[in-house]
């Protein structure tokens, strides 16, 4: 037999708050029933005692079990990032390796390139000199050469008479009068300097040795 009670009642007898009751009611673990517009706890007596309906079981609600799902699953997919930093780590480490590799190779080709482009420019540099030295010079510029050296071409009086076979010292005399003579007349085959002869290397003198005094 049953019997209706007030939730306020129920809540006191059960040692809970009147809004746990709602709460009972309002998810299907406690038996109620409305009355005039009142709510009522349906209560089952027993051999003369009042027996609380007992609650229902309540399974693990579906959020529960998600909250176990995710957990798991979290530690799933902690321990796949671990191993995949690992992966990540070790493949970086081989990357970097590789990478190194490649640089030195390319430094090393590098440098071998450079060492024959330099050796083939010193190997053109020697060529063309080579040949401009190979080439004949211009006629300007061998008569050019020719004039210079005519122009620097000026002996002293003691080789002229080496030169001329001229050994005595009468014959030596009368020779310079008449070169400073000459040279008064402005003869460009005999110049002075510190009252020094000296005379071209480049002309014949027979005019003045022969000259009759």
């Amino acid at each position: 037999m049953s019997k209706l009670v007030k939730p306020i009642e129920y809540a006191s007898s059960q040692g809970i708050s009147r809004q746990a009751v709602y709460a009972k009611i309002k998810k299907g673990t406690l038996d109620s029933k409305t009355v005039d517009g009142k709510m009522y706890i349906v209560v089952d007596e027993v051999e003369g005692k009042e027996e609380i309906s007992k609650p229902k079981k309540e399974e693990p609600s579906a959020h529960l079990i998600d909250v176990k799902e995710l957990l798991t699953s979290k530690d799933q997919t902690i321990s796949v990032l671990k191993e995949s930093i690992s992966d990540l780590k070790h493949t970086n480490t081989e990357i970097n390796t590789t990478l190194r590799g490649e640089i030195e190779l390319l430094k090393q080709v590098f440098t071998e390139m450079r060492n024959l482009y330099v050796k083939q420019v010193d190997y053109m540099v020697i060529d063309k000199q080579k040949e401009v030295e190979t080439q004949p010079a211009p006629l300007e510029a061998i008569s050019l050469e020719a004039t210079k050296e005519e122009d620097d071409c000026w002996i002293t009086l003691d080789e002229f008479f080496e030169r001329c076979k001229i050994t005595k010292e009468k014959r030596k005399i009368k020779v310079v009068k008449r070169l400073r003579k000459a040279f008064m007349k402005d003869d460009e085959r005999i110049k002075m300097e510190d009252d020094t002869i000296y005379l071209s290397c480049y002309h014949f003198y027979e005019d003045i040795l022969n000259k009759k005094s």
